[in-house]
Order: C-alpha cells, then sequence, then structure tokens
C-alpha cells in the first residue's frame, strides 16, 4: 500500500515528483494554482518538455494514482507527506526569491495536522529548514494552533533536463535531511522502490543527514559540476596558446578514475536555470559571512568569458561586425529541452545583435522568439544559415552534428564556422573550406605544438577582459 502525498506546486521538478511517486505505487495529489498550468497537467499533459512526462502523468490520471486540483485544503486533508516543489526564481541579486515557499509555508499551517511531515524538494538557501518550520510555528501561533507539531525533512533534488524522470525514478543518491529520524525514515520509505535500485544493479545510496547539510549537498553538487565545466574551458583556452587538442586532452583527463570524463567537455560554457542560480546563491551566501569563495567565482568568469569569446572572435573574423548576418545554431541551453533559461546560444545572439549583426537562429525546440532579443528565428537549418557570413553552432543537437560540410559552406554567404560545442571534426571542416574555429581547437590539423591561428582571440588576456 503506498503513501498518501501532496506535491504543492506542479511546476517542472513538482511535475516530475508527482508523476514519478504515482507510477511507483502512491497516491498523488497534485496541487497547483496557475490556471492554464492546472488544464494542461488534468488533460495528462506535461507543462514544460520533458520526455517520458506526459506518459507517466497520463498513467497516473488513468490509474487514478494522480489528482490534479488547486485546493490545498483537499490535499492536505488527504496526506501524510506533503512535498514542496515551489518555485524560486533568482532575484535581482541573484538570491533565490522566497516568496512562493512563504506562501507555501502560511498554506500548510492552515491546514497542518499531527502527523504530517512536510518535505522540501525545492533548491532554497542553506538554513531554509529551519527557517521554514520557524514560519510555519509563527504562522500556527497566530491561529492559536501552536500545539501542532512541524516536522521538516530536506530532499533535495538533482534532476536534469532532458532526463528528468529517469533521473528521479534511477537517481545516483537520495539525499534526506532532517532533525527528526522517524520522519526521515518515513520519508525514505517513500522511495523504497527507487532506493531497491534495477535488478542487478543493487541499492540506490541513502544519505541521512542533517536539514541544512542536505541543503548544502544540492549547492555543492551543481557547484562542481559548474566547476568542472569551468576547468575545461579554462584549459581550452590554454590548448589554443600551445596549440594543442582540448578534446584529446580531456578525454584523457577524463580516464583517470579518480576524475572521470563526465562534464569536461569544453564549449561555451553552461546555462539553464540551475548552475548560474546555485552558484550565485552559495556565492551570496558566502559573502554575508564575510568569505569570498574565489574558486566558484572563478567559474562564473569564465563561464562567462567563454561566451565574449564567441562575440570577440566574430568581431575579429568579420570586421566590421555590423550588418553581417550571422547564423545561430541552437538557443535551448543544451539539447532535450526548450528551456532558454540562462542559454549561452541566445546571449551570445543577443550580444552580437547589440553589435549591430543581424542574427537568425534556429532550434528545433524553440519556436517562437521574444521580440526584445533582437533576432529573427528560422523554421530550419537551411533558412537560417542562408547568405549568413558565419555559423555558430551553440547547442549539441545530433542534426547539426550531421549537417553536411559542401552544402553548408554552399548554402552561406561567407566562411567562418565557429563550433561552440566541438560537434564537428576540424580537419575535416577546414578540409572543406572553412575557416573553423572551436575553443580548444584551433590548432587541430596544424603543426603539433604549435599556436593556432585564432589563440589570440582565444587568449588568457582575454578572459580578465571581460
Amino acid at each position: 500500500m503506498g503513501e498518501r502525498i501532496a506535491v504543492i506546486g506542479c511546476g517542472y521538478v513538482g511535475s516530475v515528483a508527482a508523476g514519478c511517486l504515482a507510477s511507483i505505487g502512491h497516491e498523488v495529489v497534485g496541487v497547483e494554482r496557475d490556471a492554464a498550468r492546472l488544464a494542461l497537467l488534468r488533460s495528462s499533459v506535461a507543462p514544460v518538455h520533458e520526455p517520458g512526462l506526459t506518459e507517466l502523468l497520463a498513467a497516473g490520471v488513468e490509474s487514478g494514482r494522480l489528482r490534479l486540483t488547486d485546493d490545498p485544503a483537499a490535499a492536505l486533508e488527504f496526506a501524510d507527506a506533503v512535498f514542496l516543489c515551489v518555485g524560486t526564481p533568482p532575484g535581482p541579486d541573484g538570491r533565490p526569491e522566497m516568496g512562493a515557499m512563504s506562501d507555501a509555508a502560511r498554506t500548510i499551517a492552515a491546514h497542518l495536522r499531527p502527523g504530517h511531515v512536510v518535505v522540501t524538494k525545492s533548491t532554497v538557501p542553506i538554513g531554509t529548514g529551519e527557517w521554514l518550520a520557524g514560519e510555519v510555528r509563527a504562522e500556527l501561533a497566530r491561529r492559536s494552533r501552536d500545539g501542532v507539531p512541524v516536522v521538516v525533512v530536506s530532499n533535495p533534488e538533482f534532476l536534469r533536463e532532458g532526463s528528468a524522470v529517469e533521473d528521479f525514478l534511477h537517481p545516483d543518491r537520495v539525499v534526506l535531511g532532517g532533525n527528526d529520524p522517524g520522519a526521515v525514515e518515513r520519508v525514505a520509505a517513500i522511495y523504497e522502490p527507487i532506493l531497491a535500485g534495477r535488478p542487478g544493479e543493487g541499492r540506490v545510496p541513502l544519505v541521512r543527514t542533517g536539514l541544512s547539510t542536505a541543503e548544502m549537498t544540492k549547492y555543492a553538487s551543481n557547484a562542481f559540476l559548474a566547476t568542472k565545466i569551468g576547468f575545461a574551458n579554462e584549459m581550452s583556452r590554454l590548448c589554443d596558446l600551445f596549440g594543442t587538442d582540448v578534446a584529446t586532452v580531456m578525454d584523457a583527463v577524463g580516464l583517470d578514475r579518480r576524475i572521470g570524463g563526465a562534464f569536461l567537455e569544453a564549449g561555451i560554457g553552461w546555462g539553464g536555470s540551475c548552475l548560474g542560480k546555485d552558484l550565485a546563491a552559495l556565492v551570496g551566501s558566502a559573502r554575508d559571512r564575510g568569505y569570498e569563495p574565489r574558486l566558484l567565482e572563478a567559474a562564473v568568469g569564465v563561464n562567462e568569458a567563454q561566451r565574449q569569446q564567441v562575440v570577440d572572435s566574430l568581431a575579429g573574423l568579420l570586421a566590421p561586425l555590423a550588418h553581417r548576418r550571422v547564423a545561430v545554431l541552437g538557443l535551448a541551453f543544451k539539447p532535450g529541452t526548450d528551456d532558454v533559461r540562462d542559454s549561452p546560444g541566445l546571449d551570445v545572439a543577443k550580444r552580437l545583435v547589440l553589435l549591430g549583426a543581424r542574427v537568425v537562429a534556429f532550434d528545433p525546440m524553440v519556436r517562437e522568439a521574444d521580440p526584445r532579443w533582437g533576432l529573427e528565428l528560422a523554421g530550419d537549418v537551411t533558412s537560417a544559415v542562408r547568405g549568413a557570413h558565419a555559423v555558430v553552432v551553440a547547442t549539441a543537437w545530433p542534426e547539426f552534428a550531421s549537417l553536411d560540410a559542401g552544402e553548408l559552406l554552399r548554402s552561406m554567404g561567407g566562411d567562418v564556422l565557429f563550433d561552440g560545442r566541438n560537434v564537428f571534426d576540424p580537419v575535416a571542416m577546414r578540409a572543406a573550406g572553412f575557416r573553423y574555429v572551436s575553443p580548444g581547437r584551433a590548432a587541430v590539423g596544424d603543426a603539433p605544438g604549435a599556436p593556432g591561428p585564432f589563440a589570440g582571440a582565444f587568449g588568457l588576456a582575454a578572459a580578465h577582459e571581460h
């Protein structure tokens, strides 16, 4: 018999959590106050593009294990565990906005009863679990209900856009933090079908810890991933200076079991809704306590420089850049999603527009352009690259890697190809007639050890100028 669970907030994290928890046998009520989103969910349509999520939601609704409502009172009356999945978007200073979490605290207090366990899945500042418990207690006292116990467990999410369902159901680990061991074990029991692991692969590690340590684990994980990417990108600058190939270097480095090859791909940097936001929150929290986290600040700086290097390189190769046509292939921050939040490709496109370039972009999942972006959106690759003086590959969609070099060059009005995701073979593209540029691969095919022809554009000085 499954547990009875309320999921408060059914956006990206909440809809995945609700669908997945229902799929492993629990009875789930998802609470969503946005009328348009709720209508989609009730029609078994995922509110975001995420492979497998729509099918999972449909199966949950059809089985009766998943219900959707805008009534938190009914959901909390039904449930024994309450999963908070409300949004914590970055504010003007980069810190998470906690308004939705405050609203959730008041909502919970109005309907909390003994036996409820509150589970925070939203990415929140370190110390939020204790803060949330205090907020709920204060509201309970205001309502003359201060005898109701408040039990909070932190259960941070580690979901990657494009594989969130897989990540939820088959995680590398489950982290549970709380000051009440019994409550932690109750949440562990909810995850038992997941913790059991795939047949033959053994159990999924369960980390039991305190509230703040669980919250710190989420920030530390994303900070390390961002730093690892930043390291690869810093190496790409050095590889261009010394005439070596960053792809080969990083492949060899990643074979060291102490390091691993994931997140060592050099390119134009990371983006999305998590890494930048989480680094900003962690850096800000550290500064509040009088510490300057220099390594994390450097990771952010390197990422910024990787985007600017595209603009600097094109400005040098196409001088003057004004009125030149540039095709940007890829606006989503990564393949498998339509999310353009903090997208490197979109950021580069905007910077080029500000310098007077005519930017035409194509992305297989991004079908509408905000007029404020200042760019044109093409319906296919052919339309985007036609007559372009330069092409920038900003997202590693598989269809871009399979483009025919000869046809691409014949379609263009120039010969500059900036491969921001290292999807092409540098030797083949240069042989086809392109002035091919890619971070850390400027000298591939040249004499061993010779500085690359674009080393100046990628030099370390440029990284510090911006």
